[in-house]
């Protein structure tokens, strides 16, 4: 009998202990499942998907931060592939050191939507909503994040869909840079043969054609006696998409772009058709003139390099433009190709087929004569020119392409170092974060809307950096657009604008597996009409 009594008591205490520690594990678990009874942790851990932007500016930020606040931060991983980031989260809190994870994700907004996507949390991630309420310190613009970041990423972080049925309006992730894309041009090139930036598509193509005959009819050669053609870009990575959204949205309009990302139509009702856009379409065959052998803009082995060797390509300047991002330099640093070449922005010729879409716009002669009224470059306003379209093509003007909601920075719930993780991500955003980032990273930081030249390390910024953030403080500014946001139909049910991009042409467009743009366009919508039902029954959405 005394034997059991003790087995008994044992049982008891463990049961006991079992309850105190609650359901969601051992060590960094919580007992409530909101991360609120937490052992205090004594160190904070950040892991780092290291792609274009690197890591040490986050290095440089953990040792300017422990001395500035006491608390000792280690880098615990930083690597190019994200793969780790999944099964690391659901490793669970026990097996889970990291208290935050500065990730390249686009669909992290889906594990939200995902209740106990996190073992024994309600959401995935902890609550950033009172970081967008402070002020950020430093700026003389004495504003809060929410104000000041572009609206874009705040509406792409912001897990906001009550119309949807879900949603609470609650920001759980912040951007840690910009990711802007498109085409970028060699300056020198442009300035030793007397070249001009292009306002529509039309003067793009026009340039490419007289790119590639005026070395007497052939291609100009660089200094080493290799040609040099327009375009370059990599057929193995779909870059050619931050041009193609950018000709879909100038002609659609936003408004229309915007409901496409939901998968809806004008009536606000989901429909597959939504993605069947006459943009959609203009841009594909834009995309597919671009890159076509036969109209010889691109050097015949483009479509089999990767897109690490189409930057080196275009940086030894063996092509006059590509398609790249603000992670340029960053990405290139270690290669001695890229020293001293005056690389800029350019902003993304005009679709010219928007004239289609106007009302007092109806020749490529009036457009350009518009652009160059927007533009500034002329102070008379055309007197054909109505307000509608002055309003729509001042937004296609405008738009560019980026990447800033999917470079993320979040707490995962189970960190047993909440406050501390805030202060860490609020110190990454202030002026003093942003100094740093400035200059361990090539000239990037986060896509906030502020005056770039109160910077410290403004001056030492490169002609490519200078050129966007040119482009971003202008008089038309910059309307940043992406492939997704959060939308349910987006990140749950996997829709995408853009489908296949530049691969989706084939090697060749003489090859047999050839497909047209019509073709890719109507494959699209068929795919996603077949399936579309299941979709929207998947994204947890309804008419």
């Amino acid at each position: 009998m005394k034997r059991k009594l003790v087995i008994f008591s044992v049982i008891l205490v463990m049961v006991v202990q079992l309850l105190m520690t609650g359901c969601a594990g051992t060590g960094k678990g919580a007992v409530n499942g909101n991360g609120s009874d937490k052992a205090k942790g004594t160190e904070l851990q950040i892991g780092i998907v290291a792609k274009g932007y690197g890591s040490e500016y986050v290095k440089e930020m953990a040792k300017a931060f422990e001395k500035k606040t006491g608390t000792k931060v280690s880098i615990v991983k930083a690597v190019a592939d994200a793969s780790w980031v999944g099964p690391t989260l659901q490793a669970g809190a026990q097996n889970n050191d990291m208290d935050i994870i500065i990730d390249i994700r686009p669909d992290a907004m889906k594990d939200l939507a995902a209740s106990n996507y996190l073992a024994g949390y309600e959401r995935a991630y902890v609550d950033l909503s009172d970081i967008y309420d402070s002020t950020l310190e430093g700026y003389k613009e004495q504003k809060t994040l929410e104000e000041l970041v572009d609206p874009y990423i705040l509406s792409s972080c912001t897990w906001d869909l009550e119309k949807e049925g879900f949603g609470d309006g609650k920001q759980y992730f912040i951007s840690y840079a910009t990711g802007m894309e498109g085409l970028v041009y060699n300056a020198d090139l442009f300035e030793k043969y007397n070249l001009k930036e292009p306002k529509t598509t039309t003067e793009f193509f026009a340039l490419c054609e007289k790119i590639k005959t005026m070395n007497g009819g052939k291609y100009p050669k660089n200094k080493d006696g290799r040609e040099i053609y327009p375009f370059t870009y990599s057929g193995k990575v779909d870059y050619c998409s931050f041009l193609t959204g950018v000709w879909m949205a100038q002609y659609d309009g936003m408004e229309a772009y915007s409901l496409a990302l939901q998968g809806k139509d004008a009536q606000g009702l989901y429909t597959a058709k939504s993605l069947k856009t006459e943009g959609k379409l203009s841009a594909y065959e834009h995309i597919s003139k671009l890159i076509s052998q036969k109209n010889g803009y691109v050097k015949t082995t483009d479509f089999s390099q990767s897109f690490t060797n189409a930057q080196l390509y275009f940086l030894d300047e063996q092509a006059f433009m590509m398609v790249t991002g603000d992670w340029l330099e960053q990405e290139m640093s270690s290669n001695s190709v890229a020293k001293g070449k005056d690389i800029r922005f350019m902003r993304t010729p005009v679709n010219s087929d928007i004239v289609l879409k106007c009302d007092s716009v109806k020749t490529e002669a009036q457009l350009v004569e518009v652009i160059s009224y927007i533009d500034g470059e002329v102070a008379e306003r055309p007197a054909y020119l109505s307000e509608a379209d002055l309003a729509r093509i001042t937004e296609a003007r405008s738009l560019y392409h980026c990447e800033g909601n999917q470079h993320i920075a979040y707490i995962p719930a189970y960190s047993n170092m909440i406050e501390e993780g805030k202060a860490f991500l609020q110190y990454m955003l202030s002026k003093e974060g942003q100094e740093i980032m400035l200059k361990y990273c090539h000239g990037n930081m986060a896509p906030l809307n502020v005056d770039v030249t109160q910077m410290d390390f403004y001056d030492e910024l490169s002609a490519l950096q200078k050129s966007r953030y040119d482009m971003i403080n202008s008089e038309i500014g910059v309307t940043w657009i992406g492939k997704s946001k959060a939308y349910p139909m987006s990140y749950v049910g996997g829709i995408t604008l853009i489908g296949g991009g530049e691969a989706s042409f084939g090697v060749v467009d003489t090859s047999s597996s050839y497909k047209t743009p019509k073709q890719l366009w109507d494959e699209d919508y068929e795919e996603y009409a077949s399936n579309w039902q299941s979709l929207m029954k998947k994204a947890n959405v309804s008419n």
